[in-house]
């Protein structure tokens, strides 16, 4: 017995309204298709539409961009330039506002929406390089400190740092278009960094292979900036690599011709000839342990 023959044996409907019922149930789930289970994994669905991401969208995605490549928020000048060049990506060849619109959809359940351009392009790809090549011909804002803004002042400082603890004289202008060339990934950091140190091994050809092998040459010179702040009685601090004492020192020239470095001792008996050697507080007491021998040698002290 099914459902309506329990309807006729309880009085409710007669055989023949049953009969046509029952007909129509069985026709109505024939012609509708059995629901399919979602599809699995992760797969994408793209078309085109006449809709466009709304201001406020378009504006969060030159935010991440400059987040990404200044560390910071667009201003509203800025905004002004961008907006505008990002809708002009959403025009089709007639003029008409058009988007790839790209569903990515996980185990049948739709999980992200984006709104690509008319070229099928991600918007922030587009604004990317535009920076970047503002980047790659030195175009930055510089902060109080005299450093870049962003990422560009980290590989900056990097850079800076780099070339004084070898001996290398860099050029703030020369170290921001290192900077923002890597930022704009026109070149890798590390063949900026061996290009500093080839440099630095050119100056210091003794040295080469240690300063190539990622040895600074302030660490190697260490030796002697200890030496001469305690003959000379100055702070370490103050001695950097380009005192002509300590460069010459690192760079010397050996009786046989050959480019090597002064000993500690001949550098610290050089140190001694220096005019600032006499004014230290171990001078003054040698000068005066010569004076006391010779009134002594010659009878005027017991």
């Amino acid at each position: 017995m099914d459902f309506y023959d329990a309807l006729v044996k309880a009085g409710l409907m007669d055989q023949a309204t049953a009969d046509a019922a029952r007909a129509a149930a069985a026709k109505t789930a024939k012609d509708t298709p059995a629901k399919k289970p979602p599809k699995s994994g992760t797969f994408t669905r793209n078309y085109t539409s006449n809709n466009i991401p709304a201001d406020s969208t378009l504006k969060d995605t030159i935010n991440k961009v400059f987040q990404k490549y200044y560390g910071r928020d667009a201003s509203q000048t800025e905004l002004t330039t961008y907006v505008p060049q990002l809708q002009a990506r959403y025009k089709s060849k007639s003029g008409a506002s058009k988007s790839v619109v790209k569903e990515t959809y996980k185990n049948g359940v739709l999980t992200d929406t984006q709104y690509l351009t008319a070229d099928n392009e991600d918007p922030s790809i587009f604004l990317e390089n535009t920076i970047k090549a503002q980047l790659a011909t030195g175009k930055q804002e510089i902060n109080k400190l005299a450093i870049p803004e962003g990422p560009s002042g980290k590989y900056f400082v990097a850079v800076k740092k780099l070339a004084y603890d070898n001996g290398i004289k860099l050029s703030d202008n020369d170290a921001l278009s290192y900077a923002n060339k890597i930022v704009a990934g026109q070149v890798d950091e590390n063949t900026i960094y061996n290009t500093i140190r080839e440099s630095a091994a050119s100056a210091f050809p003794s040295l080469a292979d240690k300063i190539k092998a990622g040895l600074d040459l302030k660490t190697l010179a260490s030796p002697y900036i200890q030496s001469m702040s305690d003959i000379l009685e100055i702070p370490d601090t103050a001695i950097d690599l380009f005192d002509p004492q300590i460069r010459s020192a690192m760079a010397y020239t050996l009786p046989d011709g050959k480019v090597g470095t002064k000993s500690i001792y001949d550098f610290e008996r050089q140190l001694r000839k220096d005019d600032r050697w006499q004014y230290t507080n171990k001078a003054r007491e040698q000068a005066a342990s010569v004076a006391t021998t010779v009134l002594r040698d010659f009878g005027f002290m017991g």
